[in-house]
């Protein structure tokens, strides 16, 4: 009875490490994470029409820093599209940037995902670092 008690403790003690583990660990600090990766927008978009799988593999989860033609600045949407192709919600703490359509901008933030049908790279957290 004693060896079964010491078993059950020991059960105990590691299902609530394991517990501690999964539901206590820190949040990933994406504003501050450095860039893994940094290209032209036209790179980017290119490799995700021409190679998507290999792409969505390298890219997706990734912050990424990427260089381009400013096309739009949707307010409303808080969003940026830079050519070709590429989608960039802001970050909750950047401000609209004072660019015009025809700019040269450079961003940075996290890939999400590539949407086949309109053949644009999706961004989230986006941060402009040329203001």
């Amino acid at each position: 009875m004693k060896k079964f008690g010491i078993a059950v403790l020991i059960i105990g003690i590691l299902a609530l490490a394991a517990y501690w583990y999964v539901f206590h660990k820190p949040h990933r600090d994406i504003q501050n994470e450095e860039a893994s990766i940094k290209l032209s927008s036209q790179q980017l978009s290119e490799e995700f029409v021409s190679q998507p799988d290999s792409a969505q593999a390298r890219y997706v989860d990734q912050i990424v820093e990427v260089k381009g033609i400013l096309e739009e600045i949707l307010a409303a949407e808080r969003g940026l599209v830079i050519r070709p192709g590429i989608y960039g919600s802001l970050d909750s703490t950047a401000s609209l940037p004072s660019l015009q359509a025809g700019d040269s901008i450079h961003i940075r933030g996290r890939v999400l995902s590539f949407d086949d049908l309109m053949e644009e790279v999706k961004l989230d957290y986006v941060q402009v670092l040329n203001q």
